[in-house]
């Protein structure tokens, strides 16, 4: 695989990520909401991230991805690491990506303390200045936090760059999914669309992650198809009369 540029379309393997997003939003989230039906379903607004967090688990590793745990505040959340291409991406809604600059705060939001440290060489095509109410950090601040959420996983002089993969879900159903890069104040450096990744293999997918499941339930299957052809004789001639 060859290393992405800016402004250049990305030549590194997508697809595991899109089929992770739509399992979790289109299979496992209202797969869970008819197994365990609640009064309310408050919870709903975490679950979709878990269960897009435990499909990259199992998926990433086939297609060369790390994941690197993070935890904030109680908070705990996965960065893809692709160390052939030197990148990472964080998964976030549209309308989450849209809200991060635009919220103060005392601290700086994960993606902030990236950008600064990965993407700070890079000049988004549009800047403006009404959109970027974001408090300024001290630069010293922002590279402490940083190599707290790195915590030694990469090293960030070998010139690593991040990048959103950006999901927006109506009804669910997963309806459009972007590869973003930024610059360190969220300007668009540049922007490819994934939807011709929608649709995968789900079929694919569910032998990836349930191998093992589907193994084990062919063993049992075996065995008792053994039993059934090793019946005592008795109860073999009382079959044959039924």
């Amino acid at each position: 695989m060859k290393k992405i540029v800016p402004n250049s379309t990305p030549e590194f393997n997508m697809e595991m990520i899109v089929r992770a997003l739509q399992k979790a939003v289109e299979e496992d989230v209202p797969k869970q909401l008819r197994d365990n039906h609640l009064e309310t379903n408050n919870y709903i607004g975490q679950m979709r991230g878990d269960f897009i967090n435990e499909n990259l688990r199992n998926l990433a590793p086939i297609d060369g991805y790390e994941l690197l745990p993070i935890h904030r505040f109680g908070w705990k959340g996965r960065l893809l690491v692709n160390r052939e291409n030197k990148i990472t991406l964080s998964i976030v809604t549209q309308s989450n990506l849209h809200t991060i600059p635009l919220k103060k705060r005392e601290l700086p939001h994960y993606t902030i303390s990236i950008l600064h440290m990965q993407n700070r060489d890079l000049q988004g095509k549009l800047v403006q200045q009404s959109f970027l109410p974001m408090e300024p950090f001290d630069k010293d601040l922002l590279e402490a936090d940083y190599n707290t959420i790195i915590a030694g996983f990469l090293n960030p002089d070998e010139g690593y760059r991040h990048y959103f993969v950006a999901y927006q879900v109506e009804r669910n159903e997963l309806v459009d999914v972007k590869l973003i890069l930024m610059d360190p104040l969220f300007n668009i450096v540049s922007e490819n669309s994934l939807n011709h990744l929608l649709n995968p293999d789900f079929t694919r997918l569910t032998d990836e992650i349930d191998s093992d499941d589907k193994i084990n339930a062919e063993e049992k299957h075996r065995r008792a198809t053994r039993k059934l052809s090793k019946l005592k004789p008795g109860l073999r001639k009382e079959s044959e009369q039924a």
